[in-house]
């Protein structure tokens, strides 16, 4: 989306959320914030990603025509909500397990999906729910990952 106002709108009512910038201790700390810009593609080698190719977009999110950037990256992470996750593309190529409402199959103690390296968590794996949920499974989750990543030979399958 495009960068939020400095000042709300006043004259905006509920139910309307008030659209303003917010700027969390966690942006102020270094964070790097963005906007308007939309992720085109994953890139990697041998399953591992590095960069994240992006361009800007206009305000009805149409990509702007040589807008083109890499951001590197090692580690992404999806956010997604409200329904099943978007099939095509990314579900549908890695042919993970969905379970019969449409969301990633995965098991409730690490996470894990019908695939070994591929873990989900929150609404990609429950639906649309409550955001303490999502903030539980995403702790959670992150606990399985560094257990996996360590080597832990205790993680359930």
């Amino acid at each position: 989306m495009s960068r939020p106002p400095e000042k709300e709108d006043k004259l905006l009512t509920w139910p309307n959320w008030p659209y303003k910038l917010r700027t969390s201790s966690s942006h102020e700390e270094g964070a790097d914030r963005d906007f308007s810009v939309l992720t085109q593609a994953f890139a990697g080698q041998l399953g591992r990603v590095k960069s994240i190719n992006c361009i800007r977009c206009d305000d009805k999110f149409k990509p702007i025509a040589g807008t083109e950037f890499e951001l590197k990256a090692d580690l992404v992470l999806l956010a997604m909500g409200f329904v099943h996750p978007v099939h095509e593309g990314m579900i549908e190529t890695l042919k993970v397990d969905l379970d019969a409402r449409g969301n990633v199959k995965a098991d409730t103690e690490s996470y894990r999906t019908s695939l070994e390296k591929v873990f989900a968590c929150g609404d990609m794996r429950r639906g649309q729910s409550l955001v303490v949920w999502a903030i539980r499974e995403g702790r959670q989750t992150a606990h399985s990952i560094d257990k996996f990543l360590m080597g832990s030979t205790t993680l359930p399958r």
